[in-house]
């Protein structure tokens, strides 16, 4: 394949600080639209004019559930804006009524906002089943193996912050809905690049301010009312309930249907601009072309490496990757520092250097990371 063929999908100067540098780097920090910083300016002026402007943020707010809901296949009532990933994982691990004996799987390789809220299980008698895995890629069939009939939860990730790796949801839903578990996935790495279809799951939550191209402060959370029917909020507050009489019944709390009740106050509007913004741009690229073209360049990312030798732990096969295109070394942050040094921006840690490709990226990027290889890597040395 020739490099030269594939052009970014989204010009690189529609982004706000990238001029200078070749931006590897969705995957950790992506970089902000220009037309985000109008959506903040256009937040501004609505949060100015009293209730006019708050008919309009919420507006804004609607119309970027709906677009929510045409990326994630669920409606918009499924659909609720927390404040981070971490806090839609917790608001499941709360809401599960454990019993001794229950069991929760997860992959030990996975971030740890995915491992950690699991542990309010254990507190009451509930094990936690940290799958091994094979240089941090996950087996379906070990995973099939490791459910039994009292897992209460399965939790993974579509796409590996570690590996790059990507997982079919079909194929996860089958093994832990044929013992009755909840499916709760993070698509984190998956959302805003690769297609993410929320029926596979029973709760999906995700950033945005890495492939979704906005900004922190927010997470989206999917609550699939078709196969959960009732979840109770972690918390509540005037945002969660049906507006009552207010005086006359105080104590009455009715709450909402849909998922509007697991946001207890006023939601995020600055970062919901934000998004909004990145959501509009990213609709005008079709899904298929932005797969193809993720693992098109992923596909040149990955010859370039095991052309340099190196330890490549993100798998070939396209069905099996997103835009994160990872290899093991020693002293990764070291090595992502010395590509900072030259301009190149990726990411280092965990003992593996992550390069990361999206709409932005073309041939010029990845020419670039090639070619610098020798360099940044001689000086720190290779993996054994």
């Amino acid at each position: 394949m020739e490099t030269a063929s594939i052009q970014p999908l989204i010009d690189p100067r529609e982004f706000a600080g990238i001029e200078t540098v070749t931006h590897l780097c969705a995957g950790g920090e992506a970089p902000i639209l220009r037309a985000g910083l109008t959506a903040i300016e256009r937040f501004a002026a609505d949060k100015s004019c009293g209730m006019p402007g708050r008919e309009r943020m919420f507006r804004t707010y609607d119309e970027t559930k709906q677009h929510l809901s045409w990326l994630l296949n669920r409606p918009p009532g499924d659909i609720a804006l927390l404040g981070s990933a971490s806090e839609g994982i917790n608001l499941v691990a709360r809401a599960i009524d454990w019993k001794p004996g229950d069991n929760i799987v997860v992959a030990d390789a996975e971030f740890p906002s995915l491992i950690y809220p699991w542990t309010q299980g254990i507190s009451r008698g509930a094990e936690l089943r940290a799958l091994p895995t094979r240089s941090g890629l996950i087996e379906l069939s070990d995973l099939r193996a490791a459910v039994d009939k009292r897992t209460r939860v399965v939790a993974i990730s579509q796409v590996s912050y570690l590996t790059g790796q990507r997982i079919s949801l079909p194929a996860v839903a089958d093994i832990a809905w044929q013992v009755g578990a909840r499916l709760v996935v993070d698509a984190t790495h998956a959302l805003g690049v690769v297609p993410v279809d929320a029926n596979y799951c029973d709760f999906l939550v995700s950033s945005c301010y890495k492939w979704l191209l906005a900004g922190h402060g927010l997470g989206v959370f999917v609550w699939n009312r078709s196969r959960v029917p009732e979840l109770k909020p972690a918390s509540l507050g005037w945002h969660s309930i049906i507006p009552s009489s207010g005086p006359a019944t105080p104590l009455l709390v009715n709450l909402r249907p849909d998922a509007d009740r697991l946001e207890a106050g006023n939601p995020a509007f600055p970062s919901i601009y934000l998004l909004h913004a990145s959501l509009t741009r990213l609709a005008e690229i079709p899904e298929r072309v932005l797969l193809k073209h993720v693992i098109d360049l992923g596909t040149v990312v990955l010859d370039g490496l095991r052309a340099h030798g190196l330890d490549v732990v993100t798998p070939f096969p396209a069905e099996q990757r997103a835009g994160n295109l990872c290899f093991r070394v020693p002293d990764a942050e070291a090595i992502a520092e010395q590509f900072g040094a030259h301009g190149v921006v990726l990411w280092g840690s965990d003992g593996r250097v992550r390069v990361s490709v999206h709409a932005y990226n073309g041939s010029r990027d990845v020419d670039r990371l090639l070619e610098l290889l020798d360099v940044c890597l001689d000086r720190h040395g290779r993996a054994p």
